[in-house]
């Protein structure tokens, strides 16, 4: 909105100034797009999207491994319509535009300048350097030991608060179940031709749903805990206190609805698709 008004009152002050005025707006827009992207990656969003092809691959071992009757030339289908309906450089453009239609810049900023905090940067390096397989090893042999020896609970409730701020949890899981949809509704029309509304999908995978994010925020909680086993409370408080911000919080919001949208874009283009070629 800022750059059409902009537009408009150079428009009314000179030929001149009219001409440069369509130029300002493209340069703003990729200037925003550019904050966009800066933040997707700062906020881990681009992290669990790299990760659509190997997420993909496990389905298709999962599901070759059930009851379902399918053949390896169907198995091979299923994968090449996930994979190429769910690109993950198209999902990104995607998310771009979606929230690059849905917030303002100032808002974008605010939320380039909350992962640019000193103790923002501290936190993500400390996730840096845990991932290798070293302090993987390590973090294996500290779940049994809270197992054994249950943590303070203080300090649980902490990093759950500080896990829930931050939203990758909720995101991970929502990726894992509209995957779960998708592959379901690919089944489904290849199968019987039969299309399964979205209400459909969704109470079909409830139960599925709530176990893939039992197990995804138990695997952070075990993670932050093993994380900040030497990082004073307050700290922590005081990530939660940054994570907490209205910008960030609808800035996740808008990522986990962008994403949301690619999928069920792709559910509706396997119908559509099979649906012109005349199966």
């Amino acid at each position: 909105m800022l750059c059409l008004s902009i537009s408009g009152s150079v428009f009314a002050s000179s030929t001149q100034e009219s001409i440069s005025s369509p130029f300002i707006s493209e340069k703003t827009e990729a200037n925003q797009q550019l904050i966009i992207k800066y933040v997707l990656h700062e906020a881990g969003v681009y992290d669990l999207l790299r990760q659509m092809p190997d997420l993909i691959t496990q389905e298709i071992v999962n599901l070759k491994a059930s009851a379902m009757p399918l053949t390896e030339a169907e198995l091979a289908q299923l994968r090449l319509n996930l994979k190429g309906r769910l690109q993950t450089s198209e999902m990104k453009q995607s998310i771009v535009s979606y929230l690059q239609s849905r917030m303002s810049e100032s808002e974008l900023l605010a939320v380039k300048r909350m992962l640019q905090a000193p103790n923002v940067m501290q936190f993500k390096q400390l996730q840096e350097d845990a991932d290798n397989e070293v302090a993987h090893g390590h973090m294996r042999s500290y779940k049994v030991q809270l197992q054994e020896n249950a943590p303070n609970k203080s300090r649980v409730a902490l990093v759950e608060r500080l896990d829930t701020s931050l939203g990758q949890t909720r995101l991970e899981t929502g990726i894992k179940v509209e995957l779960r949809k998708n592959l379901l509704a690919n089944v489904s029309w290849m199968k019987s031709s039969q299309v399964l509304p979205e209400n459909v999908l969704e109470k079909e995978l409830a139960e599925y749903r709530e176990r893939v994010g039992g197990h995804i925020n138990e695997n952070a909680r075990v993670f932050y805990l093993y994380l900040f086993k030497k990082t004073p409370s307050k700290d922590i408080r005081g990530l939660i206190s940054r994570y907490s911000n209205p910008e960030f919080e609808t800035f996740m919001e808008n990522c986990e609805g962008a994403i949301l949208n690619s999928f069920k874009k792709a559910r509706r283009d396997a119908y559509s698709e099979t649906t012109l070629a005349g199966n």
